[in-house]
C-alpha cells in the first residue's frame, strides 16, 4: 500500500510539472530594435544587404565628396515599397558629411534602398525580421 501511494504521489507530482509548464508564458526575449548604420561612398554603399529587427531605424551617412539621393525602390526608381519609412517626396538627398535617419521599419519582409544618382552601384535590401 505504501509503494502505491508514494508511486501515485510521484506521479501527480509529474502531471502537476507538465501543466504548470504548459501554462507557463514565453521566456524568449522580446526582439530588440536599434539603430543600425550604412554608409555611403563615392558611388557605394558600405553593404549589399542589412538585416535589421523590426521596429528598428537606419541611419545613412554619406562620408565621400559626392551627393546621393536615396528612395525606396530598386534601379534609382522611387517605387515606395508598402511598409517601408517615409522617405520623403522625391527621395532624401544627402551631400558629403550628412546623415539621414529613417522612421521605424515596423513591417516584416524584404525592401530595396537606392541612389537615384548611381543606381547600378549602389542598391541596398533590407531584411526586416520579426
Amino acid at each position: 500500500m505504501k509503494k502505491i501511494t508514494i508511486t501515485f504521489l510521484v506521479i501527480f507530482a509529474l502531471v502537476l510539472l507538465v501543466l504548470a509548464a504548459c501554462g507557463r508564458s514565453s521566456d524568449a526575449a522580446p526582439t530588440q530594435t536599434q539603430n543600425y548604420t550604412v554608409t555611403m561612398g563615392g558611388t557605394t554603399f558600405n553593404a549589399n544587404s542589412l538585416t535589421i529587427s523590426k521596429g528598428s531605424t537606419i541611419t545613412f551617412t554619406s562620408d565621400q565628396g559626392a551627393v546621393h539621393n536615396l528612395v525606396s525602390g530598386s534601379n534609382g526608381q522611387a517605387n515606395p515599397e508598402a511598409g517601408v519609412p517615409d522617405f520623403g517626396s522625391g527621395g532624401q538627398a544627402l551631400p558629403s558629411g550628412k546623415s539621414w535617419t529613417t522612421g521605424p521599419w515596423n513591417t516584416t519582409g524584404t525592401f530595396h534602398v537606392t541612389c537615384t544618382y548611381h543606381p547600378t552601384t549602389m542598391t541596398l535590401v533590407v531584411t526586416v525580421t520579426g
